[in-house]
Order: C-alpha cells, then structure tokens, then sequence
C-alpha cells in the first residue's frame, strides 16, 4: 500500500471540527477500528471528573514528570523553548482538554523522542526537533502527545504498573513518593514502587492500540489547530528512511512499525480530505527560523 504523500491537497477540518465538542458528523464514523466520534467526546467525559479526580491526575503527573526530568536535562535555549511552548499551547488549545494547564519542555538529547505525562506535561528532544521540516510537522508530533494525554493513556497505564485499579491509591502513593526521603521508610519503599512503574512504562512504550489511536485522534487535533494534517506523516516518513540511526533506536523499540502507522494514517486522512472547508500551513520558513542553530 502506498504511503500518506505529504504533498497532497492540504486538507482542512476548520470549519467541521471546530464543532466537534457536539461530536457533529462524527457518530459512529470508525476508520481502521478507531471511533471517531468517541475520540471527539472523550474531552466531554473527562470534563465531568470530579475534581478530587482531576487533582490525583495532576500529582500523578507532576510526579511522573519530576521522574523524567531527573534522566534529562532541558535545552537551554529559552528562544526555542517558548516557540515550541507557543505550538504546543496553540495545539493543545484545541484539543478536548484545552484547560489543562500544559506545559512543553525541549531536552537536551540527540536521541529522537517526544513523550508525554498525565496532566500536560509534554516533553520533545532536540534530536526530534532537527529530523522535521516544518512547523505542521512539529505540531503533529506535540498533537500525537496531547492524544495520549487525552486519552489519559499513560496515566491509565501507570495504574496497570502500580497493580491497582483505584486512582485515589495511586494518588497516595505519588503524593507519598514526592515528599519521601530516600532511605528504609515505607515512604522510600513508595518512592522506589513508584519510580520503578513509570520507568518501566517510559522503558517499553505504550500498547500499539494506544498508539494508533493517538496518531488519528492527534490529526485531528492539528488540523483543527489550522495547520497540514500530513505533518505528522511527514516525520514519520523522514524518520523511515533513516532507520539504522542509532538515535533512533529506542524510538523504534518503543512505537509501532513506521510503515505500519502510515498505513493506519491513510483512511484518516482520506476522511479528513472529505470534510476539507479551507487552507492549512505548513509554515516551513517559520520553523527554520525559530530552529536556528539547532538545526
């Protein structure tokens, strides 16, 4: 099957998806198993979480993040850092869960890779940001990670790895975590339970469902955002024809078949091509720019 061409028509969902909060022309529309309809409602029923739910969320991911930003350190390039602050903030603006309080964090890695955290926290390598070409291409890859923050996919699975199936205790154990001392205490024994799942999460990856999902639901959120839909195709496509790229490795042990998820991307595409209202950017030039030296 042939893979998404970047260079196709740049298709738009402005004005249908702008109205997606009502799920409009969406119910019951699958492609390639995935449900679009409920992937347009799902903000709608994180939106009734109790706010008891919604703070556990939010030391879940606080924590976790603290986990991760202690195996990397942050760019320092302040310019570049509030650029990708400013896509990421205008994408996850239009997501399903715009008024979470999300954050973008550049890490100092050569090694390609882009995560995210319960919460909001959204973390991008500067060996990611130097494979894309575009700023339609960047917003793909920051609206693949609102996706799965979305979807609540790695908090969902931190509870799978903490081997307990109520919030509020694993809320209690990353609370606990957090304010632990290192040493023998019950409190040390959740810090180390703690940090064991989620580095075990980020070691593996997410399931493969999980990922597709966030791959359809992430074009979704992009071109609503105004940019090409086809940016997130377009990394996908550069990353393929470089896979013996040792940088590369942990991305691709960690995600599915690249040539699979192109494939899985076509109908999506197809559909959002269908329902085209008006133009989308790229904003190469833009990019370019803002890169600078880090090119």
């Amino acid at each position: 099957m042939r893979k998404v061409a970047v260079s196709l028509k740049h298709a738009s969902l402005l004005g249908l998806l702008l109205s997606l909060s009502a799920c409009q022309g969406l119910e019951g529309m699958q492609i390639q198993g995935v449900d679009l309809g409920k992937l347009a409602s799902a903000g709608q029923h994180l939106t009734e979480m109790g706010q008891k739910s919604a703070d556990e969320e939010q030391v879940i991911g606080q924590n976790t993040a603290t986990i991760l930003l202690s195996k990397a350190a942050v760019l320092n390039n302040p310019a570049l850092q509030t650029y990708v602050n400013r896509v990421g903030l205008w994408v996850a603006q239009h997501s399903e869960r715009p008024d979470l309080q999300w954050r973008f964090v550049v890490l100092d890695s050569h090694q390609v890779a882009a995560y995210a955290a319960p919460a909001g926290y959204i973390f991008i390598t500067s060996g990611m940001l130097t494979r894309m070409n575009s700023e339609a291409e960047l917003a793909g890859v920051l609206a693949h990670e609102v996706a799965h923050v979305v979807q609540q996919h790695h908090l969902k699975a931190i509870q799978q790895q903490a081997q307990t199936g109520l919030l509020s205790d694993l809320a209690t154990l990353a609370v606990q975590a957090g304010a632990a001392d290192k040493g023998g205490s019950q409190a040390g024994e959740l810090t180390d339970r703690f940090t064991r799942s989620v580095s075990d999460l980020y070691s593996r990856g997410l399931d493969r469902g999980d990922e597709y999902e966030a791959d359809a639901m992430g074009a979704v959120i992009a071109t609503r955002a105004g940019y090409d839909p086809y940016g997130l195709a377009g990394v996908l496509q550069t990353l393929g024809t470089t896979r013996q790229d040792t940088a590369l490795s942990s991305f691709l042990k960690m995600h599915p078949g690249i040539d699979d998820r192109l494939q899985r991307l076509e109908p999506v595409y197809l559909y959002i091509d269908k329902q085209a209202s008006g133009p989308t950017q790229s904003l190469d030039a833009r990019y370019r720019q803002a890169l600078g030296a880090n090119r």
